[in-house]
């Protein structure tokens, strides 16, 4: 855009635009996960279609910073300053900006998301296409909008720029358009509606199974570590009860672990925390076949059972002495007979976690679900091995859905500073502080939302095509009589064009139309002599009006002065008549001094008041017959004066400038008075200096500047001899 061709109305209309976009781009409307529909470039359209292409950059700058601001991606700046250049360039084609939005989409602006998506954003691949099909939409439906609202508001195109198109469109061509609009609209509309209404569906009956798979799973789960418990507790009371001596513990406790083979390990100790009997019984011999000397004093297991005389479970932990599985702990203490007040040791089981894999496997209540099972401390007890996830560390995870708008749960569990979510998740409590978490991917999801984000855009593209067919069909139909009464009415007959048109199809309006032409046929013929009477005497009145302009042409209408075009005809002539009898000329450059201060002071009627007084003045002092005097543009003044005497030339400037400065100018509108200088610059030469006004134009500039150099209010001029003449001659 060429800054001296900036129209600030345009570019105060294309700031607005982007002021409004911007606003309405910082709240985006979210439509599913992390996709949001962008309104706001509704006003970079317009732009684009009123003002042209390169205030609609402007317009799209502004507004996309509004979801620069939202997203933090700087990917909108060049996908949306793009497709405002093709879409103003291809209205200036003719194209109309919902066929050109479509055309950008697919061509453009489609791939060159892709592009950066895959280069320099961390969105997973299946996140892609559902993403960039939405972005082809999203450009659609602004531009429906856009075009629908130039349509509805007519005091837009008072705003108009470069963008009209080169060609005047067929009637055919506007009702084919505006009815694609209105269907792509209506269509549009639908189909996110129905989208958004079907994907709430699928999220609460995901999250309806994801929480009956919770409870399912959490119950079974309860169940397990209950049953468990309870053997251990029962276990302990029979010792308790039985009062059998330390060497039938361990048969018993081997017998126990038989019938409970879901325990890795078991053990009894005493009340010094030294194990006395274990299951399997090579855990309670060293590599001699020796019994080891084994103490459990500082495990939290027996801490808590013997010392605290409950029943307990423990959190997840690695086991040592007795293998490295990862395993839970519980244990419970029992007594000398009915003494419950000291505890004679403790029996403890370590479960097998193996268990939850089982359950996992054989869970058919949902559909993909991934496990996580943590204990009281966030530990991993159990989870799918799909997930990744080590036991009896922490479960690190995040649930923070961000700008995500999804009624689910959702987790980032292997990318936590990833902008996509990986799960949508529910979480139960289960009665001992566990948590168990049921997982299922986004990704099915996504897949839905994408198949119907893509079902839509082909639909809408067929849709376009199909319309535009059928619209420019049945508008031909209609248009047709109207074309042959417009083309061929004033090459046919009446009859001809009746035999035609006017018959049982033909609608009111185009018989209405055939009578008023005929009408006006007639009163043409009638009235075709009296106007070529009235073009012969307007004809002879035009040129005497043209002798009266040409003389208002040749004059400063401000000034009275003869205008620079006159000044420069005339040299010439002036030229030639010096020439004859070698005499010289004098061409004289007068600048007022600081005259915009005289206008931003006293205003530009004053300024107006300065100009034809210093006109008034040039007149008096320069009124010889073969002097020019000139307005030369703005407050600057030409002389052409022939016959100069080089002698007294620069005393006769230095007279006017003296007398100017003497000059009491009155403001008309303020009565304030004020007065002016004037800077001088000039040449004197013989005519055979140069038969090229522009030469002795250059002079006489170039002194004038120096005039202004050397502090204003001067005169400078060269007197050019005959010999530097001929020298310059030769």
């Amino acid at each position: 855009m060429n800054t001296k061709t900036i129209n600030p109305q345009h570019l105060l209309f294309a700031l607005i635009l982007g002021v409004l976009g911007f606003i309405i781009n910082c709240y985006p409307i979210p439509i599913f996960a992390n996709v949001q529909l962008v309104i706001g470039n509704t006003f970079s359209i317009i732009s684009a279609v009123i003002l042209g292409p390169w205030y609609a950059l402007i317009t799209a700058l502004l507004s996309a910073s509004g979801l620069m601001l939202t997203w933090g991606s700087p990917h909108v700046y060049l996908i949306f300053s793009v497709e405002v250049l093709f879409i103003g360039y291809s209205r200036r084609k003719g194209l109309y900006p919902l066929y050109g939005s479509a055309l950008y989409w697919l061509t453009i602006g489609m791939p060159l998301t892709y592009l950066y998506m895959k280069t320099f954003s961390d969105l997973p691949g299946s996140h892609m296409p559902f993403a960039i099909i939405k972005q082809g939409i999203n450009g659609l439906i602004y531009a429906s909008l856009a075009s629908l609202l130039i349509v509805l508001i007519p005091k837009l195109w008072q705003f108009n720029g470069r963008s009209i198109a080169r060609t005047r469109r067929s009637f055919n061509d506007q009702v084919t358009y505006f009815m694609t609009l209105m269907l792509t609209l209506c269509l549009l509309i639908s189909a996110l509606t129905f989208n958004y209404l079907f994907l709430e569906k699928q999220q609460t009956l995901l999250h309806r199974n994801l929480t009956e798979t919770a409870v399912h799973l959490s119950s079974a789960t309860e169940q397990y570590i209950e049953n468990h418990k309870r053997v251990v507790e029962y276990a302990a009371n029979f010792l308790s009860l039985a009062n059998t001596s330390s060497n039938e513990w361990q048969p018993m406790l081997s017998k126990l672990h038989n019938n409970y083979p879901s325990f890795i390990t078991m053990l009894i100790a005493n009340d010094e925390a030294k194990v006395v009997a274990g299951s399997p019984g090579v855990m309670m011999l060293d590599e001699n076949r020796d019994i080891k000397d084994m103490s459990i004093k500082d495990r939290d297991y027996f801490i808590e059972s013997f010392h605290n005389h409950q029943v307990y479970v423990s959190p997840v932990f690695k086991g040592r002495g007795f293998g490295n599985d990862s395993i839970i702990a519980i244990s419970a203490p029992f007594y000398h007979g009915n003494n419950a007040t000291k505890a004679a040791g403790i029996i403890e089981g370590s479960l097998d976690l193996r268990f939850f894999s089982s359950i996992d496997s054989k869970n058919n209540y949902g559909d993909k679900e991934l496990l996580v099972l943590v204990d009281n401390n966030n530990h991993v007890i159990y989870a799918t091995s799909e997930l990744g996830l080590t036991e009896h560390e922490d479960f690190k995870y995040s649930n923070d859905k961000g700008q995500y708008h999804i009624t689910l749960d959702v987790i980032k569990i292997n990318n936590l500073e990833a902008t996509s979510h990986e799960y949508v998740y529910t979480k139960k409590k289960l009665n001992n502080g566990w948590q168990l978490y049921v997982l299922q991917p986004l990704s099915p999801l996504l897949k839905t939302a994408e198949s119907q984000m893509l079902g839509t855009f082909i639909l809408l593209i067929i849709s376009i095509i199909l319309t535009s067919f059928i619209s420019r069909k049945v508008c031909q139909l209609l248009t047709a009589p109207l074309e042959i009464v417009a083309n061929q009415f004033g090459q046919m007959s009446n009859e001809e064009i009746k035999s035609q048109v006017i018959d049982e199809n033909s609608s009111k309006e185009v018989f209405n139309l055939y009578q008023s032409l005929t009408a006006s046929k007639r009163a043409l013929l009638k009235h075709q002599l009296e106007l070529e009477e009235t073009v012969a005497i307007r004809t002879d009145e035009l040129e005497q009006a043209n002798k009266k302009l040409l003389s208002l042409v040749e004059e400063d209408p401000l000034t009275g002065l003869k205008n620079r075009r006159f000044a420069e005809d005339k040299f010439e002539a002036v030229l030639d008549f010096c020439l004859r009898g070698e005499h010289a000329i004098t061409i004289v450059i007068l600048d007022l001094d600081f005259f915009k201060k005289v206008n931003d002071t006293y205003g530009h009627l004053a300024g107006d008041e300065c100009l034809r007084v210093v006109s008034g003045l040039l007149k008096n002092e320069f009124k010889r017959d073969t002097d020019i005097v000139a307005r030369y543009g703005g407050e600057e003044f030409l002389l052409i004066l022939p016959l100069s005497n080089a002698l007294k030339i620069e005393q006769h400037l230095n007279k006017f400038k003296q007398k100017l400065s003497e000059v009491v100018i009155t403001s008309p509108t303020s009565e304030q008075q004020f007065s002016v200088t004037t800077s001088i610059g000039a040449i004197t030469a013989n005519a055979s200096f140069s038969n090229d006004i522009d030469v002795w134009i250059k002079v006489a500039d170039d002194n004038l500047y120096a005039a202004k150099e050397q502090g204003r209010n001067k005169v400078i001029i060269n007197v050019i001899n005959e010999q530097v003449t001929e020298q310059k001659a030769q």
